[in-house]
């Protein structure tokens, strides 16, 4: 029987030791991060404004699943609100604010807008209505809604944006693109970073090399571009088990008036069930900054009990009732329904 030497022994448990880190490593689950624009035109109709909603709607059903134990893995996501939709969808967006694992933030008036090309006075003005409308599509007496994060239309923005979010409290950014759209000295920044004179964070949207340039992991921009629903989910997927081996997140946007329907919708809800089957963990836009700013890159909690969105809807149906209304200032539509086979909403 050979006898091992101390080098020998030495040498095994270092390579225990790093065989179990490197293991460790691997095993650390994928961060995903959705960002949705409520996309709707310019002054629209009611129609519209249904359509876009009912497109959140399908979006916002692809974001849960029902476990064996009566628990649901929450896909937690953010939408970007803009003015003219939340006015107009008021009693719509608060029934989705009382979902846990959903997000609200801002992006302005409306879609497409170009807030570069107005003064500071201007885009303070709509921001700050911004914040104001979507911290109003809540149920009183129910839950609070408190927008902390913005997202430009079209990545537009300048300097005067930055001092309009430093001035109203605004904690993220989220127009910024990894490599391509940066501020400087942050070209390689993949996870959110603080905007050296300012108060926010930048969130950088991941990035893909796609013949020869790199894009935003954006489905607009990609179906612009010409990219199939299929090749878009091929895309994610590529781009997932890219993250899986490093210590990187995967930040996606999704407008509803492309990914809320037909082939690109099912794109997506392919995408989950492939994230979710690989152990991915989804996390809404103001916890990947908080990941960030604690170093840990470690994701909130994952499991949220199967009624507690039964329970906050019980709630706010007795707030309605008693108050006539969601919340103040609200008028109140007649049998409003938004139905896409996995949520149904009757207000």
């Amino acid at each position: 029987m050979k006898i091992k030497t101390h080098k020998q022994i030495a040498l095994v448990c270092f390579l225990t030791i790093a065989l179990a880190g490197a293991s460790q490593a691997i095993e650390k689950p994928a961060i995903i991060n959705v960002m949705v624009d409520m996309k709707v035109p310019e002054s629209p109709t009611e129609d519209q404004l249904n359509e876009a909603m009912n497109h959140i709607f399908s979006i916002a059903g692809v974001s849960t699943y029902e476990l064996a134990n009566s628990e649901i893995k929450s896909i937690n996501w953010t939408i970007f609100l803009v003015n003219e939709a939340s006015l107009g969808n008021r009693l719509a967006l608060a029934q989705l604010g009382l979902d846990p694992s959903v997000e609200f933030g801002i992006s302005g008036n409306q879609s497409d807008e170009k807030l570069s090309m107005k003064s500071y006075e201007d885009q303070k003005a709509i921001l700050e209505r911004a914040k104001e409308i979507v911290a109003a599509c809540k149920v009183c007496g129910t839950n609070v809604i408190v927008p902390m994060g913005f997202m430009p239309q079209s990545f537009d923005q300048n300097e005067d944006t930055y001092r309009v979010l430093d001035d109203i409290g605004i904690i993220y950014n989220a127009g910024f693109q990894a490599g391509v759209l940066y501020a400087p000295g942050h070209e390689n920044d993949v996870w959110p970073y603080k905007v050296e004179g300012h108060d926010f964070y930048a969130v950088p949207m991941s990035t893909i090399d796609l013949s020869g340039e790199k894009v935003p992991l954006d489905d607009r921009l990609m179906k612009n571009k010409g990219i199939t629903a299929s090749k878009w989910y091929d895309l994610l997927v590529d781009k997932l088990n890219e993250v899986s081996e490093k210590d990187m997140p995967m930040v996606i946007s999704l407008s509803s008036s492309v990914s809320g329907k037909g082939d690109w919708l099912e794109a997506y809800k392919n995408f989950v069930e492939y994230a979710v089957s690989a152990e991915a963990r989804f996390v809404n836009t103001i916890d990947l900054v908080d990941m960030s700013r604690s170093g840990s890159h470690e994701p909130p909690a994952l499991i949220i009990p199967a009624n507690a969105l039964e329970d906050a809807e019980s709630s706010a149906a007795d707030s309605m009732k008693e108050n006539a209304s969601v919340c103040e200032g609200c008028n109140p539509a007649e049998n409003t329904t938004y139905s896409n086979g996995t949520i149904n909403v009757a207000l």
